[in-house]
């Protein structure tokens, strides 16, 4: 099971509350990894949460699941210092750079959050080349979702 929700405007605590309702959650009490993850204490629903701007996404999985969101953009310096060399070249032979650059970030990032590490777990580790993530775009946002075991 897998469910994708979209908010504008609104804080990630007020859209989380608003999510959980459709899970019969009303009382939140979260506990936390040692890498900060969130999660929801005695319950087998699983949440991950991305925002940019005024945007906020959450994914709400029956496993672990990561997601991202960002717009599109491209940065040398980030390509440089936390990309695989493999993406480094898949970025660099791109007609459209920006959409590669973020193609592969948000792929990182959904990755590295599902594993419950974040950026602790070191973004070169992961080369989003052999990974099977699926990236879908809209109005120049793009979102990542990974399921354990993806």
């Amino acid at each position: 099971m897998l469910k994708i929700y979209e908010y504008k405007d609104i804080s990630s605590k007020e859209a989380l509350k608003k999510t959980l309702k459709n899970y019969n959650i009303n009382n939140i009490e979260l506990v936390y990894n040692e890498y900060g993850k969130p999660y929801l204490k005695d319950n087998a629903v699983y949440f991950n949460i991305s925002h940019t701007k005024n945007t906020i996404v959450i994914a709400v999985s029956d496993t672990e699941v990561g997601i991202d969101i960002q717009y599109k953009c491209y940065k040398p310096r980030v390509k440089d210092k936390y990309f695989t060399k493999s993406e480094i070249e898949y970025i660099d032979n791109a007609l459209d750079k920006e959409d590669a650059f973020t193609r592969v970030w948000v792929k990182k990032e959904a990755y590295v959050k599902m594993l419950g590490q974040g950026l602790s777990y070191g973004l070169r580790n992961v080369d989003t080349n052999s990974l099977d993530i699926d990236v879908q775009m809209k109005d120049n946002l793009y979102m990542a979702v990974c399921l354990k075991n993806s």
